[in-house]
């Protein structure tokens, strides 16, 4: 049996709404990715925050449908960070505001 291989890296962000305030509850997903990615998803706690784990080092599209709107953004995913024995995922910002 394989090991699986360490994500890439974590998308973070805050989804907020035209006004700039915290959208609690919305839905922020990969839609596309450079590879075939499941539903991969999360909701927005109280404080507008989300994080995602990318799979694999490339370009991703992500998608957020809240109340107040929707939005996109693309990230670029570079991989973990240091050494191959103690790398980490990379940390990756994106913000995102409903429109």
């Amino acid at each position: 049996m394989s090991t699986p291989a360490a994500p890439a890296g974590v998308v973070r962000g805050t989804v907020r709404d035209a006004a700039g305030a915290p959208v609690a509850g919305a839905r922020v997903a990969f839609a596309d990715g450079p590879v075939p990615l499941p539903d991969i998803a999360a909701v927005t706690g109280g404080d507008g925050r989300f994080a995602l784990t990318a799979p694999a080092e490339g370009t991703y599209t992500l998608v957020c449908r809240g109340d107040g709107g929707t939005a996109t953004a693309r990230v670029r995913v570079s991989g973990p960070a240091g050494t191959a024995a103690a790398a980490r995922p990379e940390d990756v910002r994106a913000d995102l505001r409903l429109s």
